[in-house]
């Protein structure tokens, strides 16, 4: 099981997730894209570093905008994993 990230290290999140903001005690980023149609393949894309992790996020989108949500459930809040998948998003 994942460990959760101290205070001290929550505070440190902007250097390691630059773009990525604090909502709701998650990670959090919204996309936007051109078509319904890119949305969609990004959430594919998503889902796919998802599975290679075994580390799921909440995903919500409506027509070209996705949102996602990230934190550990098990631990009740961010974990390194967490980190490690707003990254890999990122780079898609």
């Amino acid at each position: 099981m994942a460990r959760k990230l101290k205070k001290i290290s929550i505070s440190e999140l902007k250097k390691l997730v630059p773009t990525w903001n604090i909502k709701k005690n998650q990670l959090y980023k919204k996309f936007v894209f051109s078509s319904f149609s890119d949305a969609l393949g990004f959430i594919l894309q998503i889902g796919i570093e998802a599975e290679k992790l075994d580390h799921h996020p909440t995903i919500h989108n409506t027509y070209n905008k996705v949102e996602i949500y990230l934190s550990t459930h098990d631990v009740n809040g961010l974990t390194k994993l967490d980190v490690l998948l707003a990254n890999n998003i990122d780079k898609l």
